[in-house]
């Protein structure tokens, strides 16, 4: 063999040299940089369609793992952010966070909404929960401690274990049947106090912890105390903190039933205008107003109103289920679209290092200009400022970093969330909202049970397993097939009475569609997830089920 300059290597040099060089490619993969091309090279990826899945949450779960997860992990979104998601944050309950100063009667609150007491309550004038606590639906006698509570795959706190074991001393999970825990989970928080007190003995972070509960809420109680009228330095920071989730809360003007109507009044007006000062927002925050315990109203004279004000409340939470898709979605396109912000970040601050000298200079001038370049990165990209994190908490994070060295987002990267902003999620929405007689094709207009024709190109899988591409007719209750769009007779013929029409994700071709009827099942594949979802609603809605 020619070797290198000349040489003539004889067969046992060769391999020799052969096996170094493998050793040394397999070590340089070892040790190589995460990045998201590796993810699906040489690896043929299922093309995602929201038909495969049977809800939106697990509709979103397929999304986060395909396309979205392996991103944010390359491009270290979750050390700026927030941590990755798991599988059972995705496909989790309703949750229902609690904040609020010490004595303002979370727990008691709690107690109310469950009907009974639960494991590890204690209620008192004193500050008595130290801690955080879940309250979810089970029949564990005593509390869940937090290293156990983080480590269960089936429950969506694995991510907590980060905040350390301070925290996970101060967090359990306490189970209850009742019809409440049967949809929402509660998370009760400590109570917060005022002056030095509200930071001493706390190892952990609490502000970043009830972010981190806030990001996944459906609703944020912020709860008061009638007769306590103030906020707290820690309850205002907490609050300015959570302004990415102003429409999630509420207020709760608790234990109001022990003052006069003059008083009442007054004490409403106080806490708008103190919380006036605190949201930046001209909208009123809805609020509640009542005692939240199973003692009578001692206000006759509002009675009727405090009353009316708890059934409102329940009735809000107890709605929540039903509208928690359109939550869940929001919030994802929230995520990935700050997802994208942080790769155009990330590829701004790349860019804008020098090839050689000059390094530290340039990193000092891009810190303290963060904003300004948010803002020019925001023009130059076309997206919006408010997708971008708040540079504040990004110059501290940076500040560690060498710029010139961080991750760079591909086209590919970036293409793959625009697709995922602007294709998948409205593909979820629009498959899992709409009602066999929204599909194209007619007969939606009028609200019908079902489309009353719908016509395209389909590949249909024979009995011998191949594929032929064929053009299709659903109407009548039968889908007919055609060699040609202007043929006069079908080439076959499946009468859809009581067939069953749903998606087939084990088969090797993408988007196919199966539908069972008495004999055997039928197979057929769409050209695209959006064809895929249209055939598939029509279908049901011919099928009868």
């Amino acid at each position: 063999f020619l070797g290198t300059a000349g040489r003539t290597w004889d067969g046992t040099a060769w391999r020799r040299e052969t096996a170094r060089t493998a050793g040394r490619e397999r070590r340089e993969r070892l040790t190589a940089p995460h990045t998201f091309e590796q993810t699906t090279m040489g690896v043929k990826k299922k093309t995602y369609a929201p038909a495969n899945y049977e809800s939106v949450a697990e509709a979103l779960v397929g999304l986060y793992g395909e396309k979205v997860r392996e991103a944010e992990k390359a491009m270290l979104f979750d050390r700026f952010t927030t941590s990755l998601l798991s599988d059972a944050e995705l496909l989790a309950k309703p949750m229902v966070l609690l904040l609020g100063q010490y004595s303002s009667g979370k727990t008691t609150f709690i107690r109310y909404l469950a009907g009974s007491d639960f494991p590890g309550i204690h209620i008192g004038p004193e500050p008595t929960t130290d801690g955080f606590a879940a309250l979810m639906d089970g029949s564990s006698p005593t509390p869940i401690p937090g290293n156990a509570a983080t480590s269960s795959k089936q429950r969506p706190f694995r991510a907590l274990s980060k905040f350390g074991a301070a925290f996970l001393n101060k967090f359990c999970i306490s189970e209850l049947k009742c019809d409440l825990t049967k949809q929402l989970t509660l998370i009760d928080t400590p109570g917060i106090l005022a002056g030095s007190k509200q930071t001493m003995g706390r190892n952990y972070d609490f502000a970043s912890i009830v972010k981190w509960f806030a990001e996944r809420s459906d609703m944020i109680l912020l709860l008061f105390d009638a007769h306590k009228i103030d906020i707290s330095d820690e309850l205002k920071s907490v609050i300015e903190s959570l302004h990415q989730h102003d429409e999630k809360m509420r207020l709760v003007l608790n234990k109001a039933d022990a003052l006069t109507t003059e008083e009442i009044m007054h004490v409403y007006g106080g806490t708008m205008w103190f919380l006036g000062k605190v949201f930046k927002t001209p909208e009123v925050k809805r609020s509640y107003m009542s005692s939240f315990w199973e003692k009578p109203l001692k206000n006759a004279e509002l009675e009727r109103f405090m009353t009316e004000e708890r059934e409102r409340l329940l009735s809000d939470l107890y709605a929540l289920p039903q509208g928690a898709r359109t939550r869940k979605v929001n919030e994802f396109i929230k995520r990935v679209r700050a997802g994208r912000a942080h790769c155009l970040v990330f590829n701004h601050l790349r860019k804008e290092m020098p090839t050689m000298m000059g390094k530290a200079k340039a990193k000092e001038r891009l810190l303290a200009n963060l904003p300004d370049e948010f803002r020019k990165i925001s023009q130059n990209t076309n997206v919006p400022l408010n997708d971008f994190p708040n540079p504040y908490d990004y110059q501290k994070l940076l500040a560690t970093y060498d710029f010139s060295k961080l991750p760079k987002a591909s086209k590919e990267m970036l293409q793959t969330y625009e697709d995922v902003i602007e294709r998948d999620l409205p593909g979820i929405m629009q498959h899992f909202t709409s009602r066999p007689s929204d599909a194209p094709g007619g007969g939606g207009g009028g609200g019908g049970e079902r489309v009353e024709e719908l016509k395209g190109w389909l590949h249909k899988q024979s009995t011998n397993g191949r594929w032929q591409r064929r053009y299709f007719i659903l109407r009548d209750q039968k889908l007919e097939y055609y060699r040609k769009p202007e043929d006069a007779q079908p080439g076959g013929t499946l009468e859809l009475q009581g067939c069953a029409a749903k998606a087939h994700k084990d088969a090797e071709r993408d988007f196919v569609i199966r539908i069972e009827t008495e004999e055997r099942p039928y197979h057929l594949a769409a050209g695209s997830g959006d064809d895929m979802s249209n055939w598939l609603l029509a279908l049901r809605g011919h099928c009868g089920r």
